[in-house]
Formats: structure tokens, C-alpha cells, sequence
């Protein structure tokens, strides 16, 4: 440490104490610890009920139940969705699903398959957030004050936004983009080499291939390690974007092969790694390998060289896909928008889920702007000030992307880390280097305020008075934060299951959970590979009921369930006097339909559709 009671001195390095360094493992195990035990402690009762709060966990989970039950490993159809039309190529990536089977695979002859499933998707989000606690130790140890290494896991603990992608029964893929950003960001700020640029590219290749929501970071980290060697015109850093593109090229080729198998690299899709992307990346390593033989002596040289790559990269994309250009969700069709992807949450700008969240979300990632740029300050070296300018630029970047599209903020909240932790230790040694005790106490409470859930806290009720639709955008979400499991207990569960096996027509958000509860097949979930069915899934519920019926027969389906409470349905109900959904709730069903005695206290109705009946025939 710097000395009790004193300030660091501009520029000073800081260390750690005696065995500081080893001993931040275990600071990390114990900060991991601490938040996973209180996340178990919150959500035991969902952890023992299965109570997902996502319906893309109960995909993940059907995807993985038909790989455990024999389909290939390169066939990720969903065949129990949109059955008339042959199921659905899913977008998700095995690399999600491997380590979830393999687990399940292990505890199955010891547990029974529903257990192991139970155990393993209640234990393997927190596996993956010590991964990150550990990774985030490893990473900013590198930084000169070494006090962050210690910071950095207890902060992350605190994290709402961020701890929220690792609780219990949370599978889906996001915690990944988590670690391989992190694992990005940790090459980022380590010394510039062949191997840090290699690392990166590898960790680029495989976020991608989980999701290519991971582009803008990939990107921003590209353009990072692309403009660090203009400005300088260093061998070592054009070692590392050259060994960033070309494990980036590469991986991109191999993930795709090893995941989606040969195929694959012949399929054009704009919403997961496929030919336009692999096109994009090659086509932006080629001229920096080229170069490698005639290095540009001049500053003006590297930044053209630069952009010619940067035009070339784009000009690959679209003269292979045009189509892409328009981003992964623009064919989807305008209903399936209006009812559907306009109201998910973490897909949209955070200023959209009132003011509680958008300061959860953003409070933090602008503290570790403030004490980044604080840092790079503070510190004359000039290694010290590229590592605080990277995480600077990186976080700055990440931030941007989270206040548009709302589940990017876990990144940026790990980004934010060193920021927030130099800020706070600056204000706080500070304030206690103070002669007067009554200055000293209040630059002390100052120096709390720095902290993220503090500033947090204050900035949401601050943000509520100073914009009240904030603040009534609050209470409206506050009763509607339930999952459509309530829809779906134990009993009712038992009995659509003693059913024959149908196609069932129901609200979006619901089709997930039905595929893993019950062994029925659905027309339509809430995943945009499937945009026909998902729209003909909103016409016939939005639509005038007269005209659902042909919708219905179309999709072969044999039995229409709603649920009354789900956050869905209440947009369908409310679409038109006349809609399907709203006879149906008020309980005035068309002709061709007939109730199912199946759920009615718990708020699911059942609706089964009557054989048609031949053109020419009295019913």
C-alpha cells in the first residue's frame, strides 16, 4: 500500500503487501462465494421449483435434452417447434450446450436424468462466474496498482447487472459473452505481443461463434490494437493485430466447423457466424499480413493502410451478404416487431426499463469512464497510461452499445471494474489523509457515494423525480416481473402431459416452457430463425377470431393454451374487441373451438380445435 493515511503520489505504483499476490486467488474464491451464496439464499424456492424467469433457458434446455436423447451434434433443428414446416435451424452454439451435457452425462447414473438436470443447471452459473472472478483477478494484476486486483472481484460481487447473468438456472449464453469479452480485454492490457494478439483473436472467434451480438466488442478491440500500431508504428504491436486478425480468421473457420460441422461454412445466415463474417475477417487480415514484408515508415501510411482495411472488410461482408448489412433481425416481419421483439427488454435501450433499471445499468460503467480517465491522469509512465487508455476506450465503447441494447451492460459492468475500484480508492485515501475530522468525514462519505450500488441507489431515486415517466415506467414493470412457469405447476404440468401428444398454439413466451415441461410440440417460440410461424402464431391470437381458424389448421394445430397472467398475453388481449385472445379471455370462444378442463385456477385456459368439418356437411 501507499501508507496509512497518506495519498498516492502522482504517478506512484502501488504493490501489495508481503504475499498480496498470492493471496488473490483466494480474495476472489471468497468474493465469488459471498455472491453466490446470496443469490442461492434469494432464489431457493425458484432453484427447488424450477421456476425459470427466461424462457431461453428452457430452450437451451430442450436443445441439450435432444442431444443427450441422440440427435447429431452438427443438428441443432428444433424439430418440436413448428412441426408443419419440418421444426427450426436454431442459432445457438454446442459450445454453450457441451460443458451442460458433459455435466449431465457425469451425474446421470448416479442421480436419474431429472436431477442431474436439476443439480447442474442450479450449479453451473455460478462454475461460470468463478471462471470470471478468477479470470478478472488474473487480468488486473497487471495494472500498476495492484490494490485493483483486490477490488475488482469484491465490486463485481455487488453487481446486480452482472451477477444476474450467472444466477441459478440461468444457462443461456450470455454469461459466456461475459467471459470471452473478459478474456479479450485481459489480452487488451497485457504486454503487446504475438501470443496476446493470438489469445484475443482465439477468445473473438469463439464469442462470436456463441453470438454475434459479440461483433461490436470484437470490433472495438480490432480497431484498438489497429490504432495503438498507427500511432506508434511499434513491432510489438503490429504483432498483435496481426496475431488478433489471423487467430480471429482462423478461429472463426474452426469454431464454425467444429460446432455446425462442414455445411456450415457453405450457409449464409446475418445472425450467427457464417460465410460473410469468416469472408470479412480474411479479407481484413490478408493486406496486414501483406505488410509484415514492408512495414509503413509513416504515421499517415499506417492510418490509410488502416482504412482501406477497414473498407475492405466491409465491402467483403456485403458483396457476399448484402442482406446482412440491415443487421440479423431486419426481415423479421412488422407483427412479429410490434408484439413480440419490441418488448424484450434486453434487447432494447436501457432508458426504456424506467429509472431503477437504467441506473443499475449505467451508474457503474460511467464511474469506471470517470476513474479511467481519472487514472490515465494520474499516471506519467507511459506503460501505465496505455493500459488506462485501453480500458478507457474499451469500456467508453461498451458503454455505448449497453445504453442501446440493454443485456450488453453486464460487459461493460465487468469493464468498469478498475475505474470504479481507482476511483473509490482515490477518494478514500484521500479523504482520510485529512488533518480536519469534520472535512475528513464527509470527503469519507463522499468516497462511499463512489461506489457503484451507492451511486446506484441515489441515481435511480434522483433519475425517478427528475423524469416521472422513469419512475412510472417502475411501477408498471413491478407486477409483471413473473415468469410464465407460474402458469405451469406441478399438476397442471402432469395433465397436459397425459394428453396425446398435439401441436399446440400458444403466446410466444409460453412455447419455450411447454417443449421442456410437457413432450408436446408447439407452432411457434419466442426465437426470430422461426419469424413465419411466430407471425402467423400473433395473427391468429391479434387477428379477428373469425380468421384464426385458418391460421390455426395451416400450423396442424390441435389444442390453443393462454395464460392470463403472462406479460404476452396482456399485449394480445388488448390488440383488438374483436382478437382471438380477447374472446378467449373473456371466455366466448369461436365455434370451432372447445375447452379442456386443464388449468383453469392457475390462469392457464386449454382450447381444443374441433375436427374441421367437410365442405358441404351440417357440424
Amino acid at each position: 500500500m501507499s501508507g496509512a493515511g497518506r495519498a498516492p503520489e502522482r504517478g506512484e505504483r502501488v504493490q501489495l503487501p508481503g504475499g498480496g499476490m498470492r493471496s488473490l486467488p483466494l480474495i476472489a474464491c471468497f468474493s465469488w462465494l459471498a455472491a453466490v451464496s446470496i443469490q442461492f439464499v434469494m432464489q431457493w424456492p425458484a432453484i427447488g421449483a424450477l421456476d425459470f424467469s427466461d424462457p431461453d433457458d428452457t430452450m437451451r434446455m430442450a436443445q441439450i435434452r435432444d442431444l443427450l436423447a441422440g440427435q447429431g451434434w452438427w443438428d441443432i433443428h428444433q424439430y418440436r417447434v413448428n412441426p408443419s414446416d419440418g421444426g427450426v435451424l436454431m442459432h445457438w452454439s454446442r459450445i454453450v450446450d457441451a460443458p451442460i451435457a458433459l455435466a449431465i452425462l457425469v451425474l446421470r447414473p448416479l442421480l436419474g436424468q431429472p436431477a442431474a438436470e436439476h443439480v447442474v443447471m442450479a450449479l453451473w452459473p455460478s462454475i461460470l462466474a468463478a471462471i470470471l472472478f478468477l479470470m478478472c483477478v488474473l487480468a488486473f494484476r497487471n495494472l500498476s496498482d495492484r490494490r485493483i486486483a483486490i477490488g475488482a472481484p469484491i465490486l463485481m460481487a455487488t453487481s446486480a447487472a452482472l451477477m444476474s447473468q450467472f444466477r441459478p438456472l440461468h444457462v443461456d449464453h450470455h454469461g459466456w459473452q461475459v467471459i470471452f469479452a473478459t478474456l479479450i480485454l485481459w489480452q487488451a492490457i497485457r504486454p503487446a505481443s504475438r501470443q496476446a494478439g493470438i489469445f484475443a483473436g482465439l477468445a473473438g472467434a469463439a464469442l462470436l461463434a456463441v453470438s454475434i451480438e459479440g461483433l461490436p466488442i470484437v470490433t472495438l478491440f480490432a480497431g484498438l490494437a489497429a490504432v495503438r500500431w498507427a500511432l506508434h508504428g511499434r513491432t510489438e504491436d503490429f504483432d498483435r493485430l496481426a496475431g488478433m486478425m489471423g487467430a480471429l480468421a482462423v478461429g472463426a473457420v474452426l469454431f464454425q466447423f467444429v460446432t455446425r460441422g462442414p455445411a456450415s461454412l457453405t450457409e449464409v445466415w446475418c445472425d450467427a457466424l457464417s460465410p460473410p463474417y469468416i469472408t470479412a475477417f480474411a479479407a481484413a487480415f490478408l493486406p496486414i499480413a501483406a505488410v509484415a514484408f514492408r512495414m509503413p515508415r509513416s504515421m499517415p501510411m499506417r492510418f490509410a493502410l488502416l482504412c482501406f482495411v477497414g473498407l475492405l472488410a466491409a465491402g467483403a461482408l456485403v458483396l457476399v451478404a448484402p442482406q446482412c448489412a440491415s443487421g440479423p433481425f431486419a426481415s423479421l416481419d412488422p407483427i412479429v416487431v410490434r408484439f413480440w421483439y419490441s418488448h424484450i427488454l434486453e434487447g432494447q435501450p436501457v432508458w426504456l426499463s424506467g429509472a431503477r433499471f437504467t441506473a443499475g445499468m449505467i451508474v457503474a460503467p460511467l464511474l469506471g469512464i470517470t476513474g479511467s480517465a481519472m487514472a490515465w491522469r494520474a499516471h506519467p509512465d507511459a506503460a501505465d497510461r496505455r493500459q488506462w487508455a485501453v480500458l478507457f476506450v474499451a469500456l467508453t465503447g461498451a458503454t455505448v452499445l449497453a445504453l442501446f441494447v440493454m443485456r450488453a451492460a453486464a460487459t461493460a459492468h465487468v469493464f468498469a471494474l478498475p475505474g470504479c475500484v481507482w476511483l473509490t480508492l482515490s477518494a478514500w485515501t484521500r479523504a482520510r489523509a485529512l488533518a480536519s475530522t469534520p472535512l475528513r468525514l464527509a470527503a469519507t462519505v463522499g468516497a462511499i457515494m463512489t461506489l457503484p450500488p451507492t451511486a446506484g441507489a441515489i441515481s435511480a431515486v434522483a433519475l425517478g423525480e427528475a423524469f416521472p415517466q422513469l419512475k412510472a415506467q417502475d411501477e408498471m414493470m413491478s407486477p409483471t416481473e413473473q415468469a410464465d412457469q407460474t402458469c405451469l405447476p406441478k399438476d397442471v404440468v402432469r395433465e397436459l402431459n397425459a394428453l396425446p401428444r398435439a401441436t399446440l398454439l400458444s403466446p410466444l413466451d409460453l412455447g419455450a416452457p411447454l417443449l421442456f415441461w410437457t413432450h408436446h410440440k408447439v407452432v411457434a417460440t419466442g426465437h426470430h430463425r422461426n419469424n413465419k410461424a411466430m407471425a402467423d402464431t400473433l395473427e391468429a391470437f391479434v387477428g379477428p377470431a373469425d380468421q384464426a381458424e385458418k391460421l390455426v389448421r395451416r400450423r396442424q394445430a390441435t389444442l390453443i393454451l393462454f395464460c392470463r397472467t403472462a406479460y404476452d398475453f396482456q399485449y394480445y388481449r388488448r390488440a383488438s374487441k374483436d382478437s382471438l385472445a380477447q374472446r378467449l379471455d373473456a371466455g366466448h370462444p369461436p365455434g370451432w373451438l372447445e375447452p379442456v378442463a386443464i388449468g383453469g385456477r392457475y390462469g392457464l385456459s386449454v382450447w381444443r380445435v374441433k375436427p374441421e368439418v367437410p365442405s358441404g356437411r351440417a357440424e
